[in-house]
């Protein structure tokens, strides 16, 4: 993280939501929020990032300051001894929780398991926030990134107005990722390519361990699909989003990604069938040109996953998993050697996961790539 291009974002705006910020003694000082525990060190690169969008917040997005609380404390059990507390709360007029955020460091934010981070620190604390008489309209999973030596927003928005609880919101994985302004919609930003929202390419070990183990845990979860099945359906999508990457030209939308689309002046997220429709047209382009299969009867028979075995819901958690990132231009960024190299051995030296900290023994076959 450059903290210093966030303190010098923070110094070139008008109302100072930070009144003060030291980089060399790790101070902090806020002003005009709400603070239930005041904050006055920079215990991590999550202070910058929380520094960040609150300055954003009041300055681009259009929110009172003395709305907004930070570190809002819960207690549970009894006696009331276990404590919880949510880093950022932006309330309306009615003080009911319009965001309701959870802000991460940008490495700990690629590093964690953002579903045990989404049902732990926001469904649960969103509960305890209900049952205090309060609503809740949006959770945020938060961290700040850099593109172009700008600093911008990377979050997932979950309507929790749509998603009471996080089974329900686990079904179908839908999230925006484009923070609303002056408490209007959330909506949802596409990666465009050669654009400020274009795809990450450069990547760190760790940002790749917990890709794999994401994927390990979902992907295997709740059993139906074994280890091979899952490998074969992760290399058929990989495919095609080399294919998308390749054929995408600057200006243009990536196809590989989950999308929404206007019904009516709304916006609505598009159904899994017409994702995999998508993803399935990728992947034939691919294996005609990039594995030269030409046969039509072929082709139509081919499928990048089999939704008898690999569940759609599945695909589009994969899609979404793998969608930011770039698996050719950030296919050398980790120091030299072949991402797509490290991430395939990474999966066949653990082997897949039948659930969670429990693995199957290697995979063992040999891989010829593409690329």
């Amino acid at each position: 993280m450059n903290r210093m291009l966030i303190k010098k974002y923070i110094d070139n705006h008008m109302t100072k939501v930070v009144s003060s910020l030291d980089l060399v003694k790790g101070k902090i000082t806020y002003d005009g929020i709400v603070q239930c525990q005041v904050i006055n060190e920079i215990s991590g690169d999550e202070e910058m990032s929380r520094a960040f969008l609150l300055t954003r917040l009041v300055n681009e997005l259009g929110y009172a300051a003395n709305r907004i609380e930070i570190e809002h404390e819960y207690t549970a059990g009894r006696p009331h001894t276990i404590t919880s507390r949510i880093d950022i709360i932006v309330r309306d007029f009615k003080g009911d929780a319009f965001l309701f955020i959870e802000a991460k460091s940008p490495d700990e934010y690629s590093t964690i398991d953002k579903d045990e981070t989404i049902k732990e620190q926001l469904y649960k604390l969103a509960g305890m926030e209900k049952a205090e008489g309060r609503s809740v309209k949006y959770l945020v999973l938060y961290t700040t990134d850099e593109i172009g030596g700008k600093v911008v927003d990377e979050c997932m928005i979950i309507d929790i107005e749509k998603y009471p609880t996080f089974e329900e919101w686990e079904s179908e994985r839908n999230y925006t990722n484009n923070l609303p302004t002056r408490y209007g919609k959330a909506q949802h930003k596409p990666y465009v390519k050669a654009s400020d929202k274009d795809l990450e390419t450069n990547f760190t070990g760790d940002m790749l361990n917990q890709l794999q183990t994401d994927l390990h845990n979902v992907l295997w979860g709740g059993g139906g699909t074994d280890d091979n099945e899952v490998f074969a359906s992760l290399t058929n999508l990989i495919l095609a989003k080399i294919q998308d990457e390749d054929t995408t030209e600057d200006g243009e939308i990536y196809k590989f990604q989950s999308l929404t689309f206007e019904k009516e002046g709304d916006e609505e997220f598009e159904t899994n069938g017409q994702l995999f429709e998508r993803i399935n047209e990728l992947y034939r382009n691919a294996l005609k040109s990039k594995l030269y299969i030409l046969d039509e009867a072929e082709l139509a028979k081919s499928y990048v996953i089999d939704s008898k075995k690999f569940s759609l819901s599945k695909l589009k958690y994969a899609v979404q998993e793998l969608e930011g990132l770039s698996f050719v231009d950030g296919k050398n960024s980790l120091s030299g050697k072949d991402i797509l190299g490290e991430f395939f051995e990474g999966i066949i030296r653990n082997g897949f996961k039948q659930s969670k900290g429990q693995f199957f023994t290697h995979i063992n076959e040999e891989l010829y790539f593409w690329w």
